[in-house]
């Protein structure tokens, strides 16, 4: 199949990834994303924070939110803040020259405890390109693979943990720390018992803490 425009390569791409320490108390609070000269389009993917275990259940895992336009229609410098636990969602938003006044336009929510994170509603910003929001996955004592994102929840000590594509945070019988990883391809676990979670994942049940948000933003 033939293509009427260059159509982009990986290695073409400016990629950035930006994210928060795991350590809650001490979290990179933002960053500034400045657009590249000669972009033609930007792609964005938010992951939101996840949600701590209570005790008795692991913590549900955040929202994923991917958009995409044209880069003429994406202002000069974003404000970027990935999100920490429990505590506050995954934005992109643009701020004013002038006083500290400042627009959400991409949001991934944070799970709630237990509860999985909502997707975003599409706003205003969103109707300008592809648009895409999914909620996450509620924490719970076992986990398997969810059907409609690559994050997972968390779960209790000796219960299964079976992520997509197969990945498993390991034997039954331990704790055990949850994972993110972008390559071979893009998944995450919650943790199981006292292990915190991946990247956008749910914490143990344990009360362990969730992972905390992720943005990825890729423009050629």
């Amino acid at each position: 199949m033939s293509y009427p425009i260059n159509y982009p390569t990986p290695q073409g791409a400016n990629i950035q990834i930006f994210t928060s320490y795991m350590d809650v108390s001490n979290p990179e609070t933002g960053f500034d994303w400045v657009k590249p000269q000669g972009a033609s389009f930007v792609w964005f993917t938010l992951i939101g924070p996840g949600g701590n275990g209570d005790g008795t259940s692991g913590g549900g895992s955040g929202a994923i939110t991917n958009f995409m336009c044209p880069a003429f229609l994406i202002p000069n410098i974003l404000s970027i803040n990935p999100g920490t636990p429990s505590n506050n969602a995954t934005t992109v938003k643009y701020r004013l020259k002038t006083g500290a006044t400042s627009y959400t336009l991409l949001s991934a929510n944070h799970a709630s405890g237990v509860s999985a994170a909502a997707a975003m509603t599409a706003n205003a910003f969103t109707a300008m390109g592809f648009f895409q929001s999914v909620a996450g996955q509620a924490g719970g004592l076992g986990q398997n693979a969810s059907s409609t994102t690559f994050l997972g929840g968390g779960g209790a000590n000796a219960s299964a943990q079976t992520s997509n594509y197969g990945y498993s945070t390991g034997p039954i019988s331990t704790n055990r720390t949850g994972f993110f990883m972008l390559q071979p391809i893009i998944v995450g676990a919650g943790g199981m018992g006292t292990g915190n979670g991946g990247i956008g994942c749910g914490g143990g049940a344990s009360s362990a803490i969730g992972g905390p948000g992720m943005v990825v933003i890729i423009t050629w």
